[in-house]
């Protein structure tokens, strides 16, 4: 068997003895089921969901396993998003680009760990899943597995063998399973719904309103906007106005108050193997205020070295993750790193939320770098210390920090 399958062809002549296959129970994974089961071979397939952020449901998705006598084994991984995952993208205000929200990102690695767990569990040789090479999950999935399980056989088989959507359709209809085919193509998870597929592919086309579904337009935002506190402990959010929020209840709280006022929508180009890039659209209300949020104190806290250096190792930390390097070591020493320098970030942001704008109206932190909340002494102690050569910005910041001058 080949370490590493990239083929429908690939995959029958070099047939494992039993495929775990990630399983959304959209027609791709139908079709792939289908195939397998064609040719006789033993398979399970496992759905790993998010809450309710998936498109199809556990239910729909069994019946649709079964119908090629497949068991579906269902995941629901939001605790470990929440904890585990999240809060690194959180610290390294995790952008493409500087342009939208990481989504895939983070979910994929995890997918590809209950996927690994799952396969061992189960005595699968095998671990397949149904992206393409016009789409970085690939990367995603099958960098996470191969660095969770060097000895299991990773099966790609889209890469290679381009079967047009239309084929898989009918074959499936005449098998009995239909689909209420979109002309686009969605994932989603808590984070961020990332819409793909269809005139989207062409960035030169107007975006039409029917491809948003958690945002308002501007025009049909309610009037006045709304004020809101987030607050943050160590980098990470962990009130709204006051009241303790866990992070899952905050994150779908704030995408119904962002999306209700027009917050989070987003559009770009993603870059992919062989120097194209791919269009995507995105909404993430949560993750647009909690991002402006944080962004916002980490200025008020980070002194000018630590805020350049940080914003460096955030950036490297988001492409290595984008580009499947979740579980290498330096993407994992950045993630620990980042959470180290988050440390000070403690406050509260004040945002006010109006047709598509967000504006921070006040913050508050008690590690605040601003000189209102040193006036009275500050003078005092620049003087008496004198600004020679000797007294960088570095040891300012370390000094205030320390509260040698705070109040």
């Amino acid at each position: 068997m080949l370490p590493f399958v990239s083929s429908l062809d690939e995959l029958e002549s070099c047939a494992p003895r039993h495929v775990l296959l990630l399983y959304s129970g959209g027609v791709d994974g139908t079709y792939l089921l289908q195939w397998l089961a064609r040719r006789n071979i033993e398979v399970s397939a496992l759905q790993v969901r998010f809450g309710d952020a998936g498109e199809v449901d556990s239910d729909v998705a069994k019946w649709r396993a079964a119908k090629f006598g497949v068991s579906l084994h269902a995941v629901d991984a939001s605790r470990e998003f929440f904890t585990d995952f999240l809060p690194a993208a959180i610290h390294a205000d995790a952008y493409y680009q500087g342009q939208f929200p990481v989504g895939s990102t983070l979910t994929r690695p995890l997918m590809a760990k209950v996927a690994v767990d799952a396969a061992r569990q189960l005595g699968c040789d095998a671990v397949a899943h149904t992206a393409t090479y016009t789409q970085n999950s690939s990367l995603r999935l099958s960098g996470s597995i191969a660095a969770l399980d060097r000895d299991i056989v990773i099966a790609a088989p889209f890469l290679g063998s381009q079967v047009p959507r239309d084929t898989k359709v009918e074959m499936l209809r005449e098998a009995g399973i239909s689909f209420e085919t979109g002309i686009y193509s969605v994932d989603a998870n808590p984070w961020a719904r990332v819409i793909e597929s269809g005139p989207l592919e062409n960035p030169e086309n107007i975006l039409d309103e029917t491809v948003f579904t958690l945002t308002r337009d501007i025009d049909d935002c309610p009037d006045g906007g709304v004020e809101i506190d987030i607050s943050f402990d160590r980098g990470l959010p962990f009130e709204i106005d006051g009241q303790p929020t866990p992070l899952s209840d905050l994150v779908s709280t704030l995408n119904v108050l962002g999306g209700l006022h027009g917050i989070g929508r987003f559009s770009g180009l993603e870059d992919l193997p062989f120097g194209v890039k791919n269009h995507e659209v995105r909404e993430a209300p949560a993750a647009a205020v909690i991002t402006t949020a944080h962004r916002a104190l980490a200025n008020a806290v980070f002194g000018m070295r630590e805020f350049s250096v940080r914003a460096t190792l955030a950036q490297e930390w988001t492409n290595l993750v984008v580009h499947g390097g979740w579980y290498g070591h330096l993407a994992q020493s950045l993630a620990q790193c980042l959470a180290k320098l988050d440390e000070p970030l403690t406050g509260t942001v004040r945002l006010r939320l109006a047709r598509g704008t967000m504006q921070v109206l006040r913050l508050r932190s008690e590690h605040g770098l601003y000189y209102s909340r040193f006036r009275e002494n500050f003078d005092q102690w620049m003087s008496e210390y004198s600004y020679g050569p000797w007294l960088t910005h570095s040891t300012i910041t370390d000094a205030v920090r320390s509260g040698r001058n705070g109040r």
